[in-house]
């Protein structure tokens, strides 16, 4: 099924929250390419039976989908211009494949690994996102809990420094990562198996639901 949204390029980011292990910003934003076969719609199912996968977890995360075609964008205000929109989004990640592969490419982006909202809120319907929260649940188990303003990088900051290198196109989307998961068990709460449903929730943003099959 084709996602309403359509992205030429999903853009991850790394690192872009503090973690016990990460207690301070890395030097520059590092972004990742997420195949876009990988993008589902809201209740569509990620599938999990027969996968390369074994240790697959959720990341909710805040999703900025851009609006005109823009390079080397001068300044944060360029940058909020060029923004068509938020929605929600579930970073999929396999960390049994991150860890053997050395780089991202399989571990993110498997079929079904990019749970995304079709409903785009402009900005000016939008909260500002500094005041949003996310929250992940896995079958109404809360696993993440944080506002989006602890991010290292906002949305404009990460667009502005990505035009720098890259051409960005209208519908291409923006990941701006993943909070740590909450105590005690962190990230060992957040691994999925067939016939957990996860539910993403910004306030004021939207909500996507994603059953694991």
């Amino acid at each position: 099924m084709d996602h309403p949204l359509n992205p030429r390029t999903v853009w991850g980011t790394a690192g872009n929250y503090p973690t016990p292990e990460q207690s301070s910003a890395p030097p520059r934003p590092q972004l990742f390419i997420k195949n876009s076969n990988s993008v589902i719609g809201d209740g569509e199912p990620l599938r999990l039976s027969g996968s390369t996968a074994r240790r697959v977890v959720c990341e909710g995360e805040l999703a900025v989908v851009i609006g005109r075609e823009c390079r080397r964008l001068a300044s944060l205000d360029e940058a909020r211009e060029a923004i068509a929109g938020y929605t929600v989004a579930n970073d999929v990640t396999a960390r049994d494949l991150q860890a053997v592969d050395g780089h991202w490419a399989r571990a993110k982006g498997l079929d079904g690994f990019c749970p995304l909202g079709a409903d785009l809120i402009t900005p000016r319907n939008a909260p500002a996102w500094r005041d949003a929260v996310i929250r992940t649940t896995i079958d109404g188990r809360l696993v993440q809990e944080t506002p989006v303003a602890k991010a290292y990088v906002g949305p404009e900051a990460l667009i502005m420094w990505a035009s720098a290198h890259f051409t960005l196109h209208p519908g291409d989307v923006f990941l701006v990562g993943t909070p740590d998961y909450l105590l005690p068990h962190r990230e060992d709460a957040a691994v999925l198996r067939p016939g957990n449903t996860v539910q993403i929730r910004i306030e004021g943003i939207g909500t996507i639901t994603t059953p694991v099959v």
